[in-house]
């Protein structure tokens, strides 16, 4: 008895199943931010003083940003200067929107129709060779790609040290992709991120996932 090997159904379940496993990891509900820094920084800043930059143009936007960024200082081992105190450090932060293209593929996929050989194994001559039997049929899935619209979110981050000139002591830029277009959603995710690693190393990349279903920082 001949036996049948049907290799483009094997494909056919490969492929079938890849596409399964997309749609399983799509899922989870995600927000990444992409860190770059650049440090160097005094071994005697433990418990110095800081202060944001003044801003005489007092936007009630950029304040509410300033808390933010101000929670996360912490990490630094900076304490913040109050009232007339004279601080060490100075921080300034800007931030900005750039929307960008990009194509994305489609969910739902159209099936391209193809035909291939079909071959049979059998005995001849004391050895095993396969026989051309016929042409078989399978339905391929294929997706179309689309242009679509995306903002990236930047948050640039200084601190420069007064007693040394103004000298700048740690930089960071933290990027995300997001489909969000009010700043406010987004700006707990970035200002979240400049001191991950704090201080780290110069020109690391540091990736971030927030888990948005239990709206916890990873």
């Amino acid at each position: 008895m001949n036996t049948v090997f049907s290799k483009p159904s094997l494909r056919i379940f490969l492929m079938a199943a890849s596409v399964l496993l997309l749609t399983a990891c799509s899922t989870t509900q995600r927000f990444t931010t992409q860190t770059t820094s650049f440090q160097q920084w005094p071994a005697n800043a433990q418990g110095q003083l800081y202060r944001f930059e003044a801003d005489t143009r007092q936007e009630l936007e950029k304040s509410s940003y300033e808390n933010l960024l101000r929670n996360q200082m912490w990490k630094t081992g900076l304490v913040e200067a109050l009232g007339s105190q004279k601080a060490r450090f100075e921080v300034s932060f800007a931030y900005g929107i750039q929307n960008r293209q990009q194509l994305v593929r489609e969910n739902d996929p159209f099936y391209d129709p193809f035909f291939y050989p079909s071959f049979n194994f059998g005995w001849g001559w004391g050895h095993r060779h396969p026989f051309y039997s016929g042409v078989g049929f399978a339905m391929a899935p294929q997706y179309r790609y689309v242009q679509a619209s995306y903002n990236q979110y930047q948050l640039h981050v200084s601190i420069r040290d007064l007693n040394n000139r103004g000298t700048e002591v740690y930089q960071a830029t933290v990027l995300a992709d997001s489909n969000k277009v009010n700043l406010t959603q987004v700006m707990p995710f970035l200002t979240a991120s400049v001191f991950d690693g704090f201080p780290g190393q110069n020109g690391q990349v540091r990736k971030i996932n927030f888990d948005l279903d239990k709206n916890e920082l990873n």
